[in-house]
């Protein structure tokens, strides 16, 4: 077992959840992930993936999304240590695309010296269509 700055330590469990939700380019439920790890012949249970989840949600590399019918899904945030970046995430496919644009400095620069708001740069997400979902309409 080794430290791990969002885990108190890993476990062959944690990692093969941790890998599996680090795939993921799409939002995902619990439900996804534990049925892919079936899939790939890994025993593990509900309660473990719930906690791991949670684990990387406090730790800022999940978002948790839940819709109006209360359905809970998450997304996967990639590691990045800069700034000057966003996601898009398409409301139609769900994939989440990881952007880099010098605009986006410009825009939390104008947020925090106009409104008084200090934006985490590393954890904007702007929603819309993906030109796969555009293209398909």
């Amino acid at each position: 077992m080794h430290y791990n700055k969002y885990m108190t330590y890993n476990t062959r469990q944690k990692n093969s959840i941790t890998e599996l939700i680090s795939e993921q380019s799409q939002e995902f439920s619990v439900k996804d992930i534990y049925n892919e790890l079936i899939r790939r012949g890994e025993d593990l249970g509900l309660t473990t993936i719930y906690r791991v989840v949670d684990e990387l949600t406090e730790a800022g590399k999940l978002r948790k999304n839940v819709s109006a019918d209360g359905a809970v899904r998450y997304q996967y945030l990639a590691d990045c240590n800069h700034l000057g970046h966003c996601y898009l995430k398409c409301q139609h496919c769900g994939r989440l695309k990881h952007a880099d644009c010098h605009l986006v400095r410009q825009l939390t620069d104008h947020v925090r010296d106009e409104h008084g708001f200090q934006a985490d740069e590393k954890q904007i997400i702007i929603n819309g269509t993906c030109e796969r979902c555009i293209n398909e309409n």
